[in-house]
C-alpha cells in the first residue's frame, strides 16, 4: 500500500496521465501515442487512430459483440456439479459455492450481473478480476466474489515462491493501491498472453489496425455529413490584408455552410468565386468500407455477422445453423475458460476431485418448435428419453412414475439375446397381445 505523500502525489499524477491518453480525441493525440495497460507508450494506428480502451468502445459493432457475448453467457446458468460414479453428475446445491455462482456473487451483484461484467472484460481486456472474500459468519474461505475493474490493474508480479501478487489501484482515485494474492484473485485470463504468462494482451492491443481502420470509416462518415458532405475551393482575387481578415472572411464563410445554415443562400464578397469539390460515397465505395470493417471487427471475437444486426450474407436457410456454430464455436471457449478457471480457483482441496463447475447451455441449443419435437420424438421411440425428461426440458411438470418408463423399440434387442441370434421366440398371449392396440392381433391384415 502507497503512503509515503510523494508517492501517492506521483500516482495521481500517473493515473491523470493515463486518463488523458486513453480520453484524448484521435485527432487531437500530437504525437500519435498513448499510455497502455502497463504503463508503456504505444503507437497510434496507421489509420490515424488513437486505439484505447475507451476509443476502441465507442464503436457500435464492438458494443454490439460486446452485448451480445456477455448477454449470452449472462443468462446460461452456472452450476456446482458432484461428480457420482464414473459417468454420472447432479447439482450441488448445498456447496457453499453453488449459491456464489447460481444466484447471488456479492451484495449489490446478482449472478447474471456478475457474469455480463465478467465476459465484457475477459472479452474487451482478456483478463477479468474478481477479489475472493471469505465468510465471516462460517469461516468458508469464499464467502463473496467482488468483480475488480481491469482499469484498476497497476501491477502483476510472480514472486520467487512461485505465488502471484496483484496491486489493484483503489475505486476512489485517492492514488492508494491493494495488493493480493493468487489465492485472494481469481483471475480468468484468455488468450494471446504477455511474455511473462500473467496477463492477457488486450483486444485493443493486438487488433489495433482493424479498429483503427473501423474508427476512421466511421470519422470519415460522422465529418461528412458533419460538413456538409462537400467541401470546395474559394478563389479570392489578390491578397487579404492580413492573417486575421483571411481567417474571418473562411470563418463567416464555414459558419453560413454548416449546420443548418447548409443549404441556405450565401453572398460571396471581394470577388471570391467558389468551386465546389464533391466526393461521392458511391464512388468512393464507403458503403462497402464500412460494412467490411464492420464485418472484420466481428472476426477478431469469431461473432456472425448476423448476430450483431449484420445480414448482408445471412439468409432464413441459414440462420439456424449459424446461431448453432455461434454457441460451439463463438461460446464455447468463454464457456470452458470460466468453467476451469472457476473450477481451479474456487473448489478447494478434494472437492477438486468430487465436483466440478459447469454452464448448462441446454436453453441455446434448443431448436425450432418443429425440428424440437422431432428430437424428442427419436429420443422416445428409441428408448433413451422418457415423457418425465422431455417434459423437463420443456420446463412442464412431471406426470409421476409412469412419466419415467423408458420405451424398448421390438426390432431392438440386447446383444446374446434369443432374438438377436435368430431364434424363434414364443408370441405374447392375452391382453399383451394387443398392448392397447385396437383390432386385436396386430399382425393380422386391416381391412
Amino acid at each position: 500500500m502507497a503512503r509515503n505523500p510523494l508517492v501517492r502525489a506521483l500516482a495521481g499524477l500517473g493515473g491523470a496521465i493515463q486518463r488523458w491518453a486513453s480520453d484524448a480525441a484521435p485527432g487531437n493525440a500530437p504525437t500519435g501515442l498513448a499510455l497502455g495497460m502497463w504503463g508503456e507508450w504505444v503507437h497510434g494506428s496507421n489509420a490515424g487512430q488513437l486505439v484505447t480502451d475507451r476509443t476502441g468502445q465507442q464503436h457500435d459493432v464492438v458494443q454490439a459483440v460486446m452485448e451480445r457475448l456477455a448477454g449470452a453467457v449472462a443468462q446460461l446458468p452456472l452450476m456446482v456439479l458432484e461428480r457420482v460414479g464414473d459417468r454420472e453428475k447432479r447439482p450441488a446445491p448445498d456447496h457453499p459455492l453453488y449459491r456464489l455462482l447460481h444466484s447471488a456473487p456479492c451484495p449489490g451483484f446478482t449472478s447474471v450481473l456478475f457474469r455480463d461484467e465478467q465476459v465484457r472484460h475477459a472479452a474487451w481486456w482478456r483478463n477479468a478480476y474478481t477479489r475472493i472474500l471469505p465468510d465471516p459468519e462460517t469461516g468458508y474461505p469464499i464467502g463473496q466474489l467482488e468483480p475488480i475493474h481491469p482499469r484498476r490493474l497497476r501491477r502483476v508480479e510472480r514472486m520467487a515462491s512461485g505465488r502471484v501478487f496483484y496491486t489493484f489501484a483503489r475505486p476512489d482515485n485517492s492514488g492508494l493501491t491493494d495488493t493480493w494474492s493468487d489465492e485472494e484473485i481469481w483471475h480468468i485470463k484468455k488468450a494471446p498472453l504477455r511474455e511473462d504468462g500473467l496477463v492477457g494482451l488486450p483486444v485493443w492491443e493486438t487488433s489495433r489496425e482493424t479498429l483503427g481502420y473501423a474508427l476512421a470509416i466511421r470519422e470519415f462518415g460522422a465529418l461528412y455529413f458533419k460538413n456538409g458532405g462537400s467541401g470546395g475551393v474559394l478563389e479570392v482575387p489578390g491578397q487579404f490584408a492580413d492573417a486575421e481578415q483571411r481567417d474571418l472572411f473562411l470563418e463567416t464563410w464555414r459558419a453560413q455552410s454548416n449546420g443548418k445554415n447548409r443549404h441556405r443562400d450565401r453572398v460571396l464578397t471581394l470577388g471570391a468565386k467558389y468551386t465546389p469539390v464533391e466526393v461521392k460515397n458511391d464512388e468512393a465505395q464507403f458503403v462497402e468500407s464500412k460494412g467490411a470493417s464492420n464485418v472484420d471487427v466481428c472476426r477478431i471475437w469469431s461473432m456472425p455477422p448476423h448476430m450483431v444486426g449484420i445480414m448482408d450474407k445471412a439468409t432464413f436457410s441459414n440462420i439456424e445453423q449459424q446461431s448453432l456454430e455461434f454457441v460451439i464455436y463463438t461460446l464455447g471457449p468463454w464457456l470452458a475458460a470460466i468453467e476451469q478457471s472457476a473450477s481451479e480457483t474456487l473448489l478447494i482441496g478434494a472437492d477438486r476431485d468430487k465436483y466440478f463447475v459447469e454452464f448448462n447451455v441446454n436453453g441455446l441449443l434448443r431448436g425450432d418448435f418443429k425440428s424440437r419435437y422431432q428430437g424428442y420424438a427419436w429420443g422416445r421411440q428409441w428408448g433413451f428419453l422418457s415423457a418425465n425428461d422431455v417434459r423437463r426440458f420443456e420446463n412442464l411438470p412431471t406426470i409421476g412414475p409412469d412419466g419415467d418408463r423408458y420405451l424398448v423399440p421390438l426390432n431392438m434387442s440386447p446383444t446374446g439375446s434369443p432374438q438377436a441370434d435368430g431364434e424363434a421366440t414364443e408370441p405374447p398371449s392375452g391382453d399383451d397381445a394387443t398392448d392397447g392396440k385396437p383390432g386385436g392381433d396386430p399382425s393380422d391384415p386391416q381391412d
